[in-house]
């Protein structure tokens, strides 16, 4: 069923290997899954009415859903919030939320960047509801995310279909890259990425709050 195929997912997103990979990149495919999943259940009893609120308050006592995410996707301007982690202000060096949250049409030109701790590009509302989900660092997307977000977010058809689905856009084929800068973008990503002290104490709570157990590699 969905939700075995999500913690299926969720295993396999635990125990990849973390070789080459900073210890945020690793958290990023959870983070995901995570919204996917607790989307999927939000979903189910929100907006298509499929499931009873007794089996939904279950769902999220059994952590089949993320109580506190969803929590905030009830406020406004937070309706496609990545994870907890990007409004979380005492993971940054300046006390403020990750850039995943500061709307693409108020940023510079340029390759856009996911967030460091998040791996979430944009969960901005009216950006992200284009994707039916947050710009994820994998996410197919415009080549200039920039200028199509300054253009208003024009809608194409295979977006509006993802977004009646819920789900998001489908991952970047491997060895796809939309402006041919994908190595340059990670190298510079890899240099920002200062090494944060409070990663493992957030990644522990993380890791609670899913029911699940990561391990280091």
């Amino acid at each position: 069923d969905d939700m075995e195929k999500f913690r299926s997912r969720m295993r396999e997103a635990v125990n990849e290997t973390h070789e080459g990979k900073r210890k945020n990149e690793t958290l990023w495919p959870i983070h995901r899954i995570n919204w996917e999943r607790s989307r999927y259940v939000y979903n189910k009893f929100y907006r298509d009415k499929e499931i009873s609120r007794d089996l939904y308050e279950y769902c999220l006592k059994e952590k089949y859903a993320d109580a506190a995410l969803i929590a905030k996707w009830k406020k406004p301007g937070f309706e496609f919030l990545c994870c907890l982690a990007a409004i979380d202000k005492s993971s940054t060096n300046f006390q403020t939320t990750s850039i995943c949250r500061v709307p693409l049409k108020q940023r510079q030109p340029g390759p856009q960047l996911p967030s460091v701790s998040a791996g979430c590009i944009s969960c901005s509302s009216q950006e992200a509801s284009r994707f039916g989900g947050p710009i994820w660092w994998d996410s197919d997307r415009p080549a200039d995310l920039v200028a199509w977000a300054k253009a208003g977010c024009p809608t194409s058809a295979y977006q509006e279909r993802a977004a009646q689905k819920g789900g998001g856009l489908k991952r970047k084929t491997e060895g796809s890259d939309e402006d041919g800068g994908q190595a340059k973008r990670a190298a510079k990503l890899a240099q920002e990425m200062d090494e944060d002290p409070g990663l493992e104490e957030r990644s522990a709570a993380l890791r609670a709050s899913m029911g699940i157990d990561v391990v280091w590699k």
